[in-house]
């Protein structure tokens, strides 16, 4: 079974990619954002750190500015930014504290805020104490002249200080990575949409050359076929998904359409047989008929056209189809059948039909259903019948003719000899007194008796030319006619050649035999130089015919009486220069056609002399080359 790959799965592959590129696309944006939110959140932690870094500072110089501005003016109104200084201070410790979160810088706020405290502890609160009562201010103003003042708020401030260049150093690297984070994510943002932009077009390309383009051929090749352009090929059948079912289902509306087309002529050249031509499937349901089954049978048009699929009993109900039984189910069996069979014509009487039923064989030799073929032959019989009574008043004509040739030959014989019988006699009784014209004239009287037997003889032979035994036998026709060269006694000189070419054929050897001998007789007898004389015979092979060539160099036949010597009696010399009856190349046409074959004359070689060419049959060599052809015609 073809493995396939649908469409459904290759689109749902590329859905996955798309969906799986979106998601390892969306993680790394997701991702980035991360990355780019905590550096955002590191560098606002870093600004909120700087700005109470900045608040602490405010808040103890303020407490510091608004305690040397009491002391210097006694004036309590001065101590407005150190009363607001305080709980600034406190607030902004307590942010600090949130804030960071590393040890480092826990330990060195923890040690600026110890410092703030011990100088508000040991300076600040009592100077202000101090300055309240007029007998200790100057006291208060000792206090915050020592010295011990400055030592605390320059240990708070390096703490601080310490503090802020740590946060500024973060703040930057956090500056970088943000600007680090913000890059990645545009990269990541944009390779993520050149990539599902680039996946998304090769899936486009991939469906328009998998389905677009396929279904624009399909639709083109339908138009075509639509068209009865059958030298259309269908694109796409090897394709092994939905596309290529659909150019296979393609092909196979083709070949029915095909198929259709042929039914239809195939209709239309039935319905113009003068038989009834059918077809009845394996299941006894009828597949065709031709419209001369309405000619016949009680069937309308209609029920002719429309007959496919139903049942054979059904079509023929009111009359039962021909060989229904035997003939039929003999067809079925595999063994083709032929019968007569009588069939009332609708509208008329009886007549003879004649039935054949051949098998319809898949290539397997099952029987696939039966064509039938019904042919009226009631005229056929009645020529068949005068034919057999012509046929048998001929033979019975010609057994009275050759009886007649047969007993006028031998009763004419009987006094002919006694002629001859006579002269010879009278001659003999009478030598002293004869005269020299008397005993011409004897003997002239002689030669014309033997002229009449001659002649009385080649009747009697071309009647009975090719009714001897006609049983064959292999026949070596080169030595054939090798002996027929020596009986037939050719004068002193006289060459007789026998081709290399002369086969061996399976035929009746008599009246090839016959044929032979008087050819070569002819040749002989008609030659004018005797002395010198030749003949040639030779033979080549062609559609189960062999052509034979007898060739003489003698005076040969003028064309204009090449057709005439073939009559009875026909000769070229009057019968004082030549003996013979005319009679030979009657019997040789008789003999060849009498086989099947030809013969005709032509022109020897060089110009001079006669070729008799003679066709006769070879089924040796039909049967070899596998052939079953007619005789052939000849020239």
């Amino acid at each position: 079974m073809t493995k396939t790959f649908g469409l459904n799965r290759s689109l749902g592959g590329a859905i996955g990619i798309i969906a799986l590129v979106a998601v390892l696309g969306s993680g790394a944006v997701l991702a980035s954002l991360g990355q780019l939110q905590t550096a955002i959140d590191a560098r606002g932690r870093s600004n909120l750190i700087i700005r109470a870094l900045d608040a602490f500072r405010a808040s103890m110089l303020n407490q510091e500015t608004g305690l040397r501005g009491y002391l210097l003016t006694g004036r309590e109104d001065s101590l407005e930014p150190y009363r607001i200084g305080k709980p600034a201070f406190e607030d902004a410790s307590e942010r600090l504290r949130a804030l960071i979160d590393d040890p480092m810088r826990q330990r060195w706020l923890a040690e600026a805020e110890k410092a703030a405290r011990a100088w508000q502890a040991e300076v600040g609160e009592p100077a202000m104490r101090g300055m309240a009562n007029p007998a200790t201010r100057a006291e208060a103003v000792r206090i915050e002249g020592s010295g011990t003042g400055k030592a605390y708020f320059d240990a708070f401030r390096t703490k601080l200080q310490a503090i802020q260049d740590e946060e500024e150093r973060l703040r930057e690297t956090n500056g970088e990575r943000l600007a680090q984070a913000r890059r990645q994510a545009g990269i990541v943002s944009w390779v993520g949409t050149l990539l599902t932009l680039v996946i998304c077009a090769g899936i486009g390309i991939a469906i328009r050359r998998r389905i677009v383009a396929p279904l624009l051929r399909l639709a083109e090749a339908m138009r075509r076929l639509t068209r009865r352009d059958f030298a259309t090929e269908v694109p796409g059948t090897g394709q092994r998904d939905e596309v290529g079912a659909m150019a296979r289902a393609v092909q196979v509306f083709k070949e029915r359409l095909i198929e259709l087309d042929r039914t239809s002529l195939l209709r239309a050249t039935a319905d113009t047989l003068p038989a009834m031509v059918g077809y009845v499937d394996a299941q006894r349901r009828v597949g065709f008929l031709n419209n001369e089954f309405e000619r016949w049978f009680d069937l309308q048009v209609e029920d002719v056209s429309q007959v496919d699929g139903r049942p054979l009993t059904q079509v023929f109900a009111s009359q039962p189809f021909p060989g229904t039984g035997r003939e039929l189910e003999t067809a079925f069996a595999g063994t083709e059948t032929r019968f007569e069979y009588r069939l009332a014509r609708r509208g008329s009487d009886r007549r003879m039909v004649e039935g054949f039923y051949r098998p319809h064989l898949d290539a397997d030799g099952t029987v696939l259903g039966v064509v039938t073929l019904l042919t009226d032959i009631t005229e056929r019989k009645a020529l068949e019948r005068r034919l057999a009574l012509h046929a048998r008043d001929l033979r019975r004509t010609n057994e009275e003719l050759e009886q007649f040739a047969y007993v006028a030959s031998h009763d004419l014989k009987a006094p002919l000899r006694g002629i001859e019988n006579l002269v010879t006699w009278i001659e003999e009784d009478l030598e002293e007194v004869l005269t020299e014209d008397t005993r011409t004239n004897m003997g002239l009287l002689k030669s014309r008796v033997r002229r009449l037997e001659s002649l009385l003889d080649d009747l009697l032979a071309y009647s009975r030319a090719g009714r001897g035994d006609v049983a064959t036998e292999p026949v070596d026709t080169k030595a054939l006619f090798e002996e027929l060269a020596g009986l037939v006694s050719p004068p002193e000189g006289f060459c007789i050649v026998a081709g290399d070419g002369l086969p061996t054929l399976d035929a009746a050897k008599a009246p090839l035999t016959q044929t032979f001998q008087n050819l070569i007789g002819n040749a002989i007898k008609h030659h004018d130089h005797p002395a010198d004389g030749h003949v040639f015979v030779d033979a080549k092979t062609s559609d189960g015919m062999v052509e034979f060539t007898v060739t003489d160099d003698g005076p040969g036949v003028p064309e204009q009486f090449r057709e005439r010597v073939f009559g009875m009696f026909q000769t070229l010399k009057p019968r004082d220069e030549v003996e013979g009856s005319g009679m030979g190349l009657a019997i040789v046409k008789k003999l060849v056609e009498r086989q099947g074959g030809k013969v005709w004359l032509s022109e020897g070689r060089n110009g001079r002399g006669l070729s008799v060419h003679f066709t006769w049959p070879n089924p040796t060599k039909e049967l070899a080359d596998g052939t079953d052809r007619e005789p052939a015609a000849g020239r």
